[in-house]
């Protein structure tokens, strides 16, 4: 009579072990997958926005590009005839001043087609060493009709030593005074205008942090959620170009803008550059996160 074979309760267990083990290596796996099929949806799906975004840009360029054939041509001789009969009112203070609101309006035209022209056209930044606080004090100067007008006080506190970084100066400076005019334009008859700078070092990179501070209205709910989108604009003047103009030239320099509310009054944007292998304070050691109050004082 066959002997019933005992049941080995050891190499089950270890049988049992094993199945675990590799189910949940399984899982792990899948799991992993799963994050990573995720993350290259994503990846993707930025990478099919800025595609589409691109080709928009396309279209636009075009689009401006015949525009302003079209109305540089007609603004031209404008132009031509307002300086003609700026000499036939040589004695009519009164006129003049007419003819000047009408060059203004001409000005203002012109620099639509600009702004539309930079906007849609191939940013293409030529960069060299540059001095970030050279760069912030150029395009404040440019803004100081503006800022006068209003009485707008100007605090400047800039990193020391003096950050040196990479970049298209000409392009910076266009950005920085786009968005120091957004903020004069946010503010009333008076109120103060903070331009600060400092190093950053986060996941082993460094970068330039400049921030630009107002007192004015602060960033609607609408607006928060279409702050760089070309033509909007919660102003009763302006092209809605300038902040678009700002984030596309921070994109091509490898940096990024954004805008958030103050926690009592206005908003602020900060604008923030990489800094490369390289760059130095002019003293051959790398600038330090410190900052000092330059100074302060009405107007620009």
């Amino acid at each position: 009579m066959p002997q019933p074979q005992t049941l080995d309760v050891e190499a089950l267990t270890d049988l049992l072990k094993a199945f675990n083990d590799t189910t949940e290596k399984l899982q792990r796996s899948h799991e992993r997958l799963q994050a990573r099929v995720a993350d290259l949806s994503r990846e993707l799906e930025v990478k099919n926005r800025e595609l589409e975004r691109k080709d928009r840009l396309a279209v636009l360029g075009e689009m401006a590009a015949c525009l302003a054939h079209e109305i540089r041509n007609p603004l031209g001789g404008l132009e031509l005839f307002a300086t003609l009969l700026e000499r036939d009112l040589a004695g009519d203070p009164e006129k003049l001043k007419l003819l000047g609101k009408i060059r203004a309006g001409l000005r203002g035209l012109n620099g639509i087609v600009e702004d539309m022209l930079t906007y849609t056209g191939n940013i293409s930044p030529v960069k060299k060493p540059c001095d970030l606080q050279v760069v912030c004090e150029e395009a404040l100067a440019l803004a100081e009709r503006e800022s006068q007008e209003k009485s707008i006080v100007v605090q400047r506190l800039y990193a020391q030593p003096r950050v040196e970084l990479t970049a298209d100066a000409a392009m910076l400076q266009r950005a920085i005074l786009n968005v120091v005019l957004n903020a004069v334009q946010a503010m009333d008859r008076t109120g103060t205008l903070t331009l600060s700078t400092s190093v950053e070092t986060a996941n082993g990179k460094r970068s330039v942090r400049l921030s630009v501070s107002d007192t004015g209205t602060g960033i609607s709910a609408e607006a928060r959620q279409r702050l760089f989108t070309p033509f909007y604009t919660g102003k009763s003047k302006g092209t809605g170009l300038g902040l678009a103009i700002a984030h596309r030239i921070l994109e091509s320099h490898g940096g990024s803008i954004e805008g958030t509310n103050n926690p009592d009054r206005g908003a602020t944007f900060t604008l923030r550059l990489p800094l490369g292998l390289g760059l130095s304070n002019g003293h051959g050691q790398a600038p330090s996160g410190g900052r000092t109050a330059q100074s302060a004082g009405t107007g620009v």
